[in-house]
């Protein structure tokens, strides 16, 4: 999408470069070519002409202000800023918490598979686990022991502040009895 961004802007900017400079050094002249042209336009346009100039035009509209919405909004942050560090900033990346979060709840009985999904906030994080899990595992249990390495991984031992945990189970299947 950035090349497309990059390439409609280029093509804008390139046409603006043209048509301003025109229509400010040439108003009579611009102004004339314009009622010329649309003088011819408006004396062979048909009822269906209308109506797809006007999806076109419809459809420009969506298509300008889609690329005007992407160029303009703040990218996704990709770091956790860490709350008790006295003298200066400290940023971790989502990745490195995500990685640390999968290793230390695989290690948990009863999980088969874990899939943990890191959201920062202003100053803390939420976190979401996507658990697979034996079929007869205790699940209020299970969920309670997440949460509790959850908060020691991310409060304890990464100095980052946690503001909700999300814990998603679902069992895996039945081993088929031969």
């Amino acid at each position: 999408m950035n090349l497309f961004n990059k390439v409609v802007t280029v093509v804008l900017f390139l046409v603006l470069m043209i048509v301003v400079p025109l229509v400010l050094i040439l108003p009579q002249a611009m102004l004339g070519a314009v009622q010329q042209v649309s003088a011819s336009i408006s004396a062979s346009i048909t009822t269906f002409h209308r109506v797809v100039l006007v999806l076109v035009g419809i459809i420009v509209f969506i298509v300008c202000g889609l690329v005007l919405y992407l160029e303009l909004r703040r990218p996704s942050r990709k770091r956790a800023i860490l709350e008790k560090t006295p003298g200066g900033e400290v940023e971790v990346a989502l990745d490195s918490i995500a990685q640390r979060l999968e290793y230390r709840i695989d290690q948990l009985a009863d999980v088969v598979k874990v899939t943990p999904e890191i959201k920062p906030r202003r100053k803390d994080i939420d976190v979401e686990l996507n658990l697979e899990t034996t079929p007869d595992v205790d699940v209020p249990a299970m969920t309670e022991e997440v949460r509790q390495v959850t908060r020691d991984v991310v409060e304890e031992r990464m100095g980052l502040k946690l503001r909700k945990v999300k814990v998603n189970i679902r069992h895996a299947p039945y081993q088929e009895s031969p």
